[in-house]
């Protein structure tokens, strides 16, 4: 990255950002190691959802010492309806240690599933008890008790809309919904404009009260605005679950939610190779990146799309028009956590090859590749290939 001066305002925003969730997620600050010159075998099964995947973990050959001393336990589940791969490396001496390891492994795995269950019941607006619910069924009428846990993520939430100039914007259901991507319908013009009178992230207000039996409370100010933190509440569960597998003991281990993913490696460790997927033709890989210690998080107008009259609709909605972006093909981000990458890659497809790379380039630990509309390649800085 290109050194930022210790004043600029979103290099302030940034550093307050992760401090913001230091305290609910005690998620390490993490270094990017450098590459070793093995790399690590690092097979994942298929992604069996209906969207693209849009990263995969590219296999490797190991050598004939690595695969005497070294095995995996991995396990794929769906998760907040996307699979999601555990995968996690052992470093082995003996048979018995083997047994141990796998053991503690698989107990990992199962409490870092349970973490992302927590998560979804508690962020989820599909969840018709979740906290998001609560205020979305309150908006308009006042305030409702939160956990400390959603008022952080919420406050992320909101600071990343503030950096996008309002592209990244939580309340853009009222306008996303009208989109029926399975149908292939359009919604007239008149939806859409009626739709997009209620988004505005400003009218969530957070603010912490000696009343709430939490401390922390949360509203809608409009009773026809509603919240939904689908594009950045993924990247946090794939943190807590990297927590909790760093909390049994493992270093080396990558979790994958539908092609959003944590690669975590020691250094001296050979490195995950994860490839990005090409955005129009679904077999070929434009990138294949080295990733240690860090979030790859992609949105694309292939995942989930219609074409009509020649026109590409997908689903990432430009809050400001009420229609889908279209000025990238896909966005790839890495950065220190996965709440971060997942939200700044819907915020840089929003804004676009030219204001979203210049907000990446003013951006701490955070590196982009954007295929604009035309096809053609943007890369940050620092991003290597």
């Amino acid at each position: 990255m290109i050194p930022i001066a210790p004043q600029h305002p979103h290099r302030r925003i940034c550093r307050r950002l992760a401090i913001l969730l230091t305290a609910s997620l005690a998620i390490t600050q993490l270094a990017i190691t450098q590459i070793a010159a093995a790399q690590t075998p690092a097979t994942v099964g298929n992604n069996t959802s209906q969207r693209w995947p849009t990263q995969h973990l590219l296999p490797d050959q190991p050598t004939a010492a690595e695969s005497r001393q070294s095995s995996r336990v991995s396990r794929t589940v769906t998760l907040m309806t996307t699979p999601v791969e555990f995968v996690i490396q052992l470093a082995l001496e003996s048979a018995p240690e083997l047994i141990e390891q796998t053991a503690t492994a698989n107990q990992a795995i199962d409490e870092a599933i349970g973490e992302i269950q927590r998560i979804e019941q508690v962020m989820s607006e599909w969840q018709p008890h979740s906290e998001v619910s609560q205020i979305n069924s309150a908006a308009g009428t006042g305030p409702v008790a939160i956990s400390e846990e959603l008022y952080r993520l919420l406050q992320m939430a909101l600071q990343v809309s503030e950096l996008s100039g309002g592209r990244f914007d939580i309340t853009f259901r009222s306008a996303g919904k009208l989109w029926d991507f399975r149908h292939q319908i359009i919604p007239t013009q008149a939806q859409i404009e009626a739709a997009i009178t209620a988004i505005d992230y400003h009218k969530v207000r957070l603010q912490q009260s000696a009343t709430s039996p939490t401390g922390y409370l949360a509203e809608i100010t409009s009773a026809n605005t509603s919240m939904g933190l689908g594009a950045i509440a993924k990247g946090y569960a794939i943190d807590r679950a990297v927590q909790v597998i760093r909390r049994a003991g493992f270093q080396q281990f990558i979790v994958n939610a539908g092609g959003d993913l944590y690669a975590s490696s020691v250094p001296g460790q050979p490195l995950w190779q994860v490839g990005i997927q090409h955005p129009r033709q679904r077999e070929q890989l434009i990138a294949r990146l080295p990733v240690a210690n860090m979030a790859v998080a992609t949105s694309g107008d292939y995942e989930r799309y219609f074409i009509h009259n020649g026109q590409r609709y997908s689903h990432l909605i430009n809050p400001a028009t009420g229609y889908p972006a279209n000025g990238c093909q896909s966005v790839t981000i890495m950065a220190s956590r996965g709440f971060w990458a997942d939200a700044l890659a819907t915020a840089v497809f929003v804004m676009g090859p030219q204001e979203g790379m210049a907000l990446v380039e003013q951006l701490d630990d955070v590196e982009a590749m954007v295929i604009d509309a035309a096809g053609i390649e943007h890369l940050s800085s620092g991003f290597t290939l």
